[in-house]
């Protein structure tokens, strides 16, 4: 079915969640106090889930440890780093299985914490701290793929928005959204590669 510019502009802003003054935004440069808003929860979030895995089992251990030898947490900060570090002082304390089960649970915390870390979208933290959108014209090819799963499951499928040496992954209304070979102005952030939005090229 032909569909106008604009009504496929219109059908892209809905299916990427802008609006006609984000998009003015973005055509300077600028990323919209929306779009910063919806794409805050993607680093917050995480960010959450690191704070929490690094830092509650040491907080757990240090008020446990505070109650119990009726000191105040910088105390037993002290306390609780000696038992960590002189680890047969604290076998004989809190035998085998509780010296260990607290030095395991806070090394376990700190091993996720870690590892989420590293898989934290630095890039997308800097650029909603920079507020910069680059932009740039291309033909789109929109694509799908599908990965098969056992067990008579339906298979996952996932949808893309091809330009030249980029790829963007996008969702299913974006995907039908497109006019797909169309030319593009097509708006991102410079080190995520983030698509925020997009419209067709006026010929």
């Amino acid at each position: 079915m032909y569909r106008t510019q604009e009504q496929v502009l219109y059908d892209l802003s809905k299916a990427l969640h802008f609006s006609p003054e984000t998009l003015e935004i973005n055509r300077k440069g600028r990323l919209g106090s929306d779009q910063i808003k919806r794409l805050a929860f993607r680093c917050i979030r995480p960010a959450l889930f690191i704070s929490i895995f690094m830092f509650l089992p040491i907080f757990l251990w240090l008020t446990l440890t505070s109650a119990k030898e009726q000191v105040d947490l910088i105390s037993s900060a002290q306390i609780l780093f000696k038992d960590l570090t002189h680890l047969s002082d604290s076998i004989e304390t809190h035998g085998k299985i509780g010296a260990f089960f607290r030095l395991g649970s806070i090394l376990g915390g700190l091993g996720l914490g870690f590892f989420m870390l590293y898989r934290f979208p630095f890039g997308l933290y800097f650029d909603l701290i920079e507020g910069a959108v680059t932009t740039r014209e291309g033909r789109i090819v929109a694509r799908e793929e599908q990965t098969l799963r056992g067990n008579g499951r339906d298979p996952v499928e996932k949808y893309f928005f091809d330009m030249k040496t980029d790829r963007f992954s996008v969702n299913l209304a974006a995907y039908r959204a497109v006019e797909n070979g169309g030319v593009y102005l097509v708006y991102l952030l410079p080190r995520s590669k983030e698509l925020v939005s997009l419209e067709p090229k006026i010929s």
